[in-house]
């Protein structure tokens, strides 16, 4: 029953491609396009926040697998996780929150993962001390003081990806205003970083900005 037919925004998948253009075909016969289907086939703006982010995370690979190894070492087991409680506990951490793994499929949950991590720092730190199978494990590199200090420099810089993703996923306010302020922001946000003194904020938001100049 639909007659008229500006736009349809999907996320950025092969099979959403082949999926348009067989309704674009089946549409224009009809000539049910605004615009001719000029602005048809719209990519999810918050999916591209997504690849834009996964690129800047390459940058940080290693750091990320070192805290996600030593998340998956303590959930891996009922005593591993009783024994990561006692060190919470002796260190006196209040946080209520509970480890979360990343999945690749979810959008911000590296963000997520480290942003909960961080708050158990001190906890890991205790299991490296108290726990020889820790280190074993893990093939003698644990999360280093070094991975923490980054972990918690790049969560900092993340966090607005974070921030503009969950305005962007709502599906009863999002307005044209709201995402054309939400990605001049990310642009002139990414366009400062990259001129950061400090090579380490530099090279993320360069790779981030070229995702970006691409869509």
């Amino acid at each position: 029953g639909i007659e008229k037919l500006c736009t349809l925004t999907v996320d950025n998948a092969s099979a959403n491609d082949v999926a348009l253009a067989y309704l674009k075909r089946k549409f224009s016969k009809k000539s049910a396009f605004v615009l001719k289907g000029e602005f048809f086939h719209m990519r999810c703006c918050a999916h591209i926040i997504n690849l834009i982010v996964k690129d800047g995370l390459n940058e940080i690979k290693g750091l990320v697998t070192r805290i996600r190894d030593a998340m998956k070492y303590v959930r891996s087991s009922p005593q591993r996780e009783q024994r990561f409680k006692s060190c919470v506990e002796n260190e006196r951490i209040n946080h209520k929150s509970s480890l979360c793994l990343d999945v690749q499929a979810l959008r911000n949950s590296t963000f997520l993962m480290l942003n909960t991590a961080l708050k158990f720092q001190k906890a890991f730190e205790r299991l490296e001390d108290e726990d020889p199978h820790f280190c074993l494990e893990l093939n003698d590199i644990p999360p280093t003081s070094k991975d923490w200090d980054d972990a918690r420099h790049f969560t900092s810089f993340l966090e607005n990806f974070y921030d503009a993703t969950v305005h962007l996923s709502g599906s009863l306010y999002i307005t044209s205003t709201m995402y054309f302020t939400e990605v001049c922001a990310i642009v002139g946000f990414l366009s400062e970083c990259a001129k950061s003194f400090d090579p380490s904020l530099s090279v993320m938001p360069m790779k981030m900005k070229s995702k970006f100049d691409k869509y």
